[in-house]
């Protein structure tokens, strides 16, 4: 069996969303990777990949930890900073921004590839516009969309498209983010990503509310959803929901809106989303205060 045949085989699955299988395919493949230090990082990061989309942290924080171990030891420079962005995608996810921006900040060190120093650009821009810096979250955003269109990366625009937009969604700029994220629901569908247009989907049903468009808004959400629970994404499932009780708030929907943070609340508190645990108990306890 050619491991290489395994890791193209668990890649096709994973873009189909057939996780488990894609799982299997990675798993064979690093069993069969011998002393390929390269195939053997790659695939230790592919399943992180995986893991962190179904919210299981530790397993995904292992995993990357593995790839970057591994890729150091062997100095494979780029497949070393891929890594370290995989981890630091762990600690955004958990709200721990000081412990991801100091991995992300490395990956420049090791190499000048587009691709991924824009992978970690895109990643800083996140994180600067969660913590409400508009003006750094901009400049990290834009540069990163060059590098990926230097590199022909067309998934890697996608997402850049979506965090722009989110940060100006963020900044209260509802109608530059709706145009940003309508590009991005256009670049991921270009890129055949279920799970990007799932959440460039979310992100305009947001972007749209903020516009006064509640059905639209409300019908893109609950697209949205549908993925997040189907993939089993915790993460995003706790995002999509936080916005539906949103949504039902701006209806004046007190008692649905609150269904909807206490569903959201429950999944965040269970995988240990902290940065939504925050969010969610502020939205509760107002309401109850």
């Amino acid at each position: 069996m050619d491991p290489y045949d395994e890791l193209d085989s668990a890649v096709i699955h994973e873009r189909q969303n057939e996780m488990d299988d894609a799982l299997g395919h990675y798993r064979a493949a690093e069993a069969l990777a011998g002393d390929d230090s390269w195939l053997l990082s790659e695939v230790l990061r592919r399943q992180a990949y995986v893991y962190h989309s179904r919210s299981e942290w530790e397993r995904s924080l292992a995993l990357a930890r593995r790839a970057a171990t591994t890729a150091a030891a062997a100095e494979l420079k780029d497949q070393h900073a891929e890594a370290l962005i995989a981890i630091a995608w762990v600690h955004v996810a958990r709200g721990s921004y000081d412990e991801a921006i100091p991995e992300l900040e490395r990956v420049s060190a090791l190499t000048v590839d587009h691709r991924i120093t824009g992978l970690a650009l895109h990643n800083l821009g996140a994180i600067a516009a969660e913590r409400g810096d508009w003006e750094l979250s901009r400049s990290h955003f834009m540069e990163s969309v060059k590098r990926f269109q230097a590199a022909g990366y067309q998934r890697g625009v996608a997402f850049a498209h979506n965090n722009y937009g989110r940060a100006a969604l963020d900044h209260g700029n509802f109608v530059l983010a709706a145009d940003l994220l309508q590009q991005a629901v256009s670049s991921a569908k270009k890129a055949s990503d279920p799970a990007l247009l799932a959440l460039a989907t979310m992100n305009v049903a947001e972007a749209l509310a903020g516009t006064g468009e509640m059905v639209r808004a409300e019908e893109m959400a609950r697209e949205a959803l549908e993925h997040f629970a189907t993939t089993g994404n915790g993460w995003r499932r706790v995002e999509c929901e936080r916005l539906l009780g949103d949504l039902e708030m701006q209806k004046a929907n007190e008692a649905a809106a609150r269904r909807w943070w206490i569903s959201a609340l429950e999944t965040a508190r269970t995988i240990g989303a902290q940065l939504e645990v925050v969010k969610l108990e502020e939205r509760l306890g107002a309401r109850e205060g």
